[in-house]
């Protein structure tokens, strides 16, 4: 899977979340390399894996989820309650060309968070 495809896959992931997500979070921070990386866990319990250190609640915390959006980027629309009733997160680079990303989500940091993955990806 190209990183652009993962970038995607994650935000139709974070879409169906009901929740915030503690192991999204990480996959998320993977995904966009961040750095200083540990191991938790132990491999004979099982759930041995590489984790940043101090990964931000993107999922939990609409401040977090801002930080995702990339440079260049900027929030064109992010509402609470669409036309279905829904937060949702509307990303635009205004270079040419114009490229927008769109995000859903239970909530507005959950939206936000599946905009920027998207709009990281090369927007939609």
């Amino acid at each position: 899977m190209t990183d652009r495809d993962t970038l995607l896959a994650l935000a139709v992931r974070v879409e169906g979340l009901s929740n915030p997500d503690r192991e999204m979070d990480e996959l998320i921070g993977m995904a966009i390399g961040l750095k200083n990386t540990m191991r938790i866990g132990h491999e004979l319990l099982g759930n041995d894996r590489v984790v940043p250190v101090n990964c931000p609640a993107y999922t939990a915390s609409l401040d977090a989820a801002k930080t995702l959006v990339p440079k260049g980027w900027h929030v064109g629309m992010l509402t609470e309650c669409d036309e279905d009733d829904s937060p949702s997160c509307c990303l635009t680079q205004n270079e040419e060309p114009c490229r927008d990303a769109v995000g859903r989500g239970a909530d507005m940091a959950l939206s936000l968070v599946a905009a920027s993955l998207r709009a990281r990806a090369g927007g939609l």
